[in-house]
């Protein structure tokens, strides 16, 4: 499947994805393997189901990271 992240705490080791389905996905840090997401970030994950949700997030891959400078408002050239 196909999202968005709408929020990740670092400080927390976990965040939310907004699924290309309309459902929000709990991802924490122990399922990224490795890999680095932020608010914003475009990605692809497995969902699955535990004992506390059926909207987990798995194997998180990052399709595209958009350029921070944008999302601060600066532009330098």
């Amino acid at each position: 499947m196909y999202g968005k992240v709408t929020r990740y705490f670092h400080d927390r080791g976990f965040g939310f994805i907004r699924g290309d389905d309309g459902n929000t996905y709990f991802i924490h840090h122990s399922n990224l393997e490795g890999e680095y997401i932020d608010s914003g970030y475009f990605v692809s994950y497995k969902p699955f189901r535990n004992d506390r949700s059926d909207y987990n997030a798995k194997n998180v891959m990052v399709i595209e990271a958009p350029d921070r400078r944008r999302k601060h408002g600066k532009t330098h050239k």
